[in-house]
């Protein structure tokens, strides 16, 4: 297969995955840019393994966990677009203003801002999940119910990827949705206990 032909073959599969190209584009960055960032955190941990397990126990715990609250804040704005849209469908919504002020305005602003961030934020949210598991790994991993319920997370994280790709074509028959609820209940019970 030649050089052009294979070109052509990765760009009619972001095509029929992405239809936007402007969208394409950009999405395919924040992808790039999140494997990146990720693999370099990786190669870190692994670099200065010596020194994290020197870390006594309690000061591990924090720097892991660190890592696990900025994913935890990250994904709450990533989930925020569902009420948001579901706020966006209510016909109830175009009756109510604060003096002069719309507040379906404020809500379709709001919406578009969310769509926009909706995949950045949600593969820069994965990339950190992904050096909380390699920390979380790295020292000391036994299987109880916290690391337990992480990995689930982390599974279930991958196909709501997945099914967020097939979203843009409209092909993931509420997968996505479904799979961020299972999400979010799994990575709130991890991050409770």
């Amino acid at each position: 297969m030649t050089t052009k032909s294979r070109q052509n073959t990765h760009t009619s599969f972001l095509a029929n995955t992405i239809p936007n190209p402007r969208e394409r584009k950009s999405i395919l960055l924040y992808l790039t840019g999140s494997i990146l960032l990720a693999g370099a955190g990786i190669l870190l941990i692994s670099a200065y393994r010596d020194l994290l397990m020197g870390m006594d126990e309690d000061s591990y715990e924090e720097l892991l966990e660190q890592f696990g609250s900025v994913a935890r804040i990250v994904y709450f704005a990533v989930l925020s677009i569902f009420p948001v849209f579901l706020l966006m469908k209510w016909k109830g919504l175009k009756e109510i203003r604060l003096r002069n002020i719309e507040f379906k305005r404020i809500i379709q602003f709001t919406g578009k801002l969310l769509r926009k961030w909706h995949v950045p934020l949600a593969l820069l949210a994965s990339a950190v999940v992904v050096l909380h598991g390699g920390l979380a790994l790295a020292r000391d991993f036994h299987w109880d119910f916290t690391n337990t319920t992480g990995i689930l997370s982390s599974i279930i994280l991958f196909f709501l990827m997945i099914m967020g790709f097939k979203r843009f074509k409209r092909k993931d028959k509420s997968w996505h949705l479904i799979l961020a609820i299972t999400f979010t209940v799994l990575f709130m019970i991890h991050a409770s206990f």
